[in-house]
């Protein structure tokens, strides 16, 4: 399978370079001047978010967004991994890529990248139809958000969710998580075949099972031999999160996206199952659980505060209304 260096440099042809960019930059000035009609807020960090249907977004990122809303065609054959931003991505891309493949010592961002944060960016609309299959592809979008052709194609997706504690820990994401989570668990129970949806807790409290319901939806089944040979123990030990922060790919390297260069070792604090109650007050907590209430109806299963064993969690789920 190719990563992202491969993919980059194929897409598109050197004599049709100049007029395709004028077209991109053309397509992103527009997408820019939608953005300046749209609601917009102060965020944590002083810059400006604005809201699409009903989630919020930095400019340059929600241009991405836009981009794969009107250019990106899904196959059959593809597999979308989704998440929201903080809720195991790197885990998960490294495990899907090593069970399909091989991860060696790769960045796992490299093998399996995001769609509107390094593909569609940058005033670039690729060109992904010489990709052979399967194409791996990942991305924070809200479900509601995808192109037609992912919902249409009978596509695989692959959804991972995480305690919104931890996620509320690990960085102040562009939210709101719980319709983002709430989503994907809703499309999972609608379409069991094209969408799996996974919870970070349970695959830590049970690596192997997981692993192996995950490569099984993907159409990769261990054999007898290889569980016999540890393949599936090998493929979660390689894509551990301390195997995968001591990689000096991990420690050293950068990866582009469309707000600049991010090192590669932010992407690794913890990864730790619970590790909100060394940062968050009672009082934080009980808050969070709120407006979670507030905002969520319904009950079928879905847990936002840690697995069904967590007596001081919060299960409700359902679809909510945009905000």
């Amino acid at each position: 399978m190719a990563t992202l260096p491969h993919i980059l440099n194929s897409l598109t042809p050197k004599t049709k370079e100049e007029s395709k960019l004028s077209q991109d930059q053309e397509t992103y000035k527009t997408y820019q001047n939608i953005i300046t009609t749209l609601p917009r807020e102060r965020g944590w960090d002083h810059g400006h978010l604005y809201c699409y249907k009903g989630f919020w977004y930095r400019d340059f990122h929600l241009k991405g967004v836009m981009a794969v809303r009107d250019h990106f065609v899904a196959r059959p054959t593809d597999v979308l991994l989704a998440t929201s931003p903080k809720s195991g991505t790197v885990w998960l891309k490294a495990l899907v890529f090593a069970a399909l493949s091989s991860l060696n010592a790769s960045n796992p961002h490299e093998c399996v990248p995001f769609l509107e944060i390094q593909l569609y960016t940058n005033d670039r609309i690729p060109d992904l139809d010489a990709l052979p299959p399967p194409r791996l592809f990942a991305t924070h979008i809200p479900y509601s958000s995808l192109p037609e052709s992912v919902k249409s194609s009978n596509c695989r997706t692959v959804y991972l969710s995480r305690d919104i504690r931890d996620v509320f820990v690990s960085l102040f994401h562009f939210g709101p998580v719980w319709e983002h989570v709430s989503e994907y668990w809703k499309v999972s129970l609608e379409r069991p075949d094209n969408v799996l949806f996974l919870k970070y807790e349970e695959m830590k409290r049970d690596p192997v099972l997981h692993l192996k319901r995950l490569a099984g939806f993907l159409g990769r089944q261990f054999s007898e031999e290889e569980e016999k040979e540890g393949v599936v123990e090998e493929i979660l030990r390689i894509c551990s999160f301390e195997n995968l922060k001591n990689l000096e790919v991990n420690k050293v390297g950068v990866l582009e996206t469309a707000r600049g260069g991010i090192e590669n070792r932010t992407f690794f604090r913890s990864g730790k199952v619970g590790d909100w109650a060394g940062c968050l007050t009672p009082e934080n907590v009980r808050r969070l659980k709120r407006v979670v209430e507030e905002k969520v109806s319904g009950s079928d299963g879905l847990s936002f505060f840690g697995g069904s064993g967590d007596q001081n969690g919060l299960s409700h789920s359902g679809v909510c209304s945009a905000s």
